[in-house]
C-alpha cells in the first residue's frame, strides 16, 4: 500500500495537529536546556556570524566571503548547540539547517531564481546525507556556501532594474529548457510589445532575444563543465533548432566551440 503524502495525512488528522500534544514536552525540554545553558554560560554566539555570512552571499561578494570564513574560523569560537545525539548526525543537522537558511534568506533575496535555489538546497542536503564522516561535511559545507555566493553573483542584477524587468529575466531563466521566444516573455509580462522591448533594452542593454541566447549559452557552459551530457543532448535540452545552430551561437557568444569549452573545463580553465 502506498504511503500517504504529508498533505493527505494532515487533512485526515487535523485534530491531532491542533491538540498540541507535544507542547508541554517541548516547553519542559526548552526550559531545562535554557536553564542549564545559563548556568554553564554556554551561548551559541553564531548569530552575528550567520548574519554577516548571509549578507555577503545575498550581495554576491564571494571573495570577501572567502576571507571572512577563513578569518572567522581562525579567530572565533562559538557553541553551535546540540541538535543530535551523535557527532555525525549533529554535523548533518547543522549543515541542513544552514543550507536551507542560505538558500531562502540569502540566495533568493540576492536574485537567484526560486526554483533553482530550492533544487540546489535539495541537492546539497542529499549530498550531506551521503557523507560518512564529519570532515567531508565540513568540506561540503564550505563549498556549499561559496557555491551559493558565486551563483548569486552570476544572477546579480543592477539595483536600478525595475521589478517588471527582473521578473521577465527570472521567467526566461526558468524556461531555458523550452523553445522560449520574445513573444512568450511579452505575453507573460502583460505589457505591449513596444513598451517591454524598449524597457528591456534600455535597462539591460540586450534585446529580449539576445538575453535569451546569452542565458541559454550560460546554462550550456554550466552543463558542459559540470555534467556528462553530450553536446547534442545539451543542444536539444536547451531547445536549439539544430546542433549546428547551437554550435554557431555558442562560438559567437563565448569565443569557443562547445567541444573546446568542455576541454578547457576539464583542464581547469573554464
Amino acid at each position: 500500500m502506498a504511503q500517504k503524502s504529508r498533505i493527505d495525512w494532515i487533512r485526515e488528522n487535523e485534530e491531532k495537529l491542533i491538540s498540541r500534544k507535544y507542547h508541554k514536552e517541548i516547553d519542559r525540554s526548552y526550559t531545562d536546556t535554557f536553564y542549564d545553558a545559563r548556568e554553564l554560560q554556554a551561548v551559541h554566539g553564531t548569530y552575528q556570524y550567520e548574519m554577516t555570512m548571509l549578507d555577503y552571499i545575498r550581495n554576491g561578494k564571494t571573495e570577501e566571503l572567502k576571507k571572512f570564513l577563513l578569518e572567522y574560523a581562525r579567530n572565533e569560537h562559538f557553541n553551535e548547540g546540540t541538535v543530535a545525539d551523535d557527532a555525525l548526525r549533529q554535523a548533518k543537522n547543522i549543515f541542513i539547517a544552514l543550507v536551507a537558511m542560505i538558500g531562502k534568506q540569502a540566495a533568493i533575496p540576492g536574485g537567484m531564481p526560486i526554483e533553482e535555489a530550492y533544487y540546489l538546497i535539495d541537492t546539497y542536503t542529499q549530498q550531506c546525507e551521503s557523507c560518512l564522516n564529519i570532515e567531508d561535511i565540513y568540506i561540503l559545507q564550505y563549498n556549499m556556501v561559496i557555491d551559493f555566493s558565486e551563483r548569486v553573483q552570476r544572477y546579480k542584477y543592477p539595483d536600478e532594474l525595475s521589478f517588471l524587468i527582473r521578473s521577465c529575466m527570472n521567467y526566461i531563466t526558468f524556461h531555458l529548457n523550452e523553445p522560449i521566444e520574445a513573444a512568450d516573455v511579452i505575453k507573460y509580462s502583460g505589457m505591449s510589445h513596444s513598451y517591454l522591448c524598449e524597457q528591456f533594452k534600455k535597462q539591460t542593454g540586450y534585446s529580449i532575444k539576445e538575453f535569451i541566447n546569452h542565458s541559454k549559452i550560460d546554462e550550456a557552459k554550466s552543463l558542459l563543465a559540470h555534467s556528462s551530457r553530450s553536446i547534442p543532448e545539451i543542444a536539444a535540452y536547451l531547445c536549439f533548432s539544430s546542433q549546428p545552430y547551437f554550435h554557431n551561437v555558442f562560438k559567437k557568444l563565448s569565443g569557443y566551440t562547445p567541444a573546446q569549452y568542455r576541454k578547457l573545463c576539464e583542464k581547469g580553465h573554464g
